[in-house]
């Protein structure tokens, strides 16, 4: 786990840039020795703990998708690595499940202003369509983990004078629960918070 955010952050650099990095530097934690590679300078205090606060919460799952796939091929007797790993990271890279905040990301910054979205969203649910972000398999009244990404996404616009996505993200919240009571889901939020790291799309299923 200690080496996790040295691999992919190396591998992204080398990858992306051509970047050789090095990848051994003076944080203390995780969190921060992760966004200290990925932006190659030392994050700041709040920073380190909105990432501390979404590993947290991001393990603070029930019995995922890519969890139970990793359990199948390791219940069969496939080897760890090259089977029920792969297959748990395989079935991570899906847009219904660790792409979610991606998708969210993408539907958050097609709008300008919150009128637009709140429009454009009005549409999409008359139509019908899947608005990625929402509602939960498990939880069914509210996520509570929601609230703490929430603020973590609010303070951290805020202290980047930057509160454009968070807005749109927030007016959407209101029409999602007035037209259908849904409720958004860790993801939601999640993918205006990434975006204050500037984490790229390649390793923001990792920075969640």
């Amino acid at each position: 786990m200690a080496s996790l955010g040295s691999i992919l952050l190396y591998w992204y650099h080398y990858s992306h840039n051509s970047w050789r990095i090095e990848t051994e530097t003076d944080d203390d934690s995780i969190g921060g020795h992760f966004l200290h590679l990925l932006q190659g300078k030392e994050p700041s205090k709040s920073w380190v703990d909105a990432m501390h606060a979404s590993l947290i919460l991001y393990a603070e799952h029930e019995f995922n998708a890519s969890t139970f796939t990793c359990r199948v091929i390791a219940g069969t007797g496939s080897d760890m690595y090259s089977s029920a790993i792969t297959g748990g990271i395989g079935a991570l890279r899906g847009p219904k499940h660790g792409g979610a905040n991606e998708a969210a990301f993408d539907i958050q910054s097609r709008y300008q202003t919150p009128d637009e979205a709140e429009a454009d969203i009005r549409r999409r649910l008359e139509a019908k369509e899947v608005v990625i972000g929402f509602g939960h398999p498990v939880y069914t009244i509210s996520d509570p983990r929601n609230k703490v990404i929430k603020e973590i996404a609010k303070k951290l616009a805020k202290e980047a004078g930057d509160t454009k996505l968070y807005d749109i993200a927030e007016r959407l919240e209101t029409r999602m629960w007035d037209a259908k009571k849904m409720f958004p889901n860790l993801d939601w939020f999640s993918a205006c918070r990434t975006t204050r790291w500037a984490c790229p799309r390649p390793c923001s299923r990792r920075c969640s």
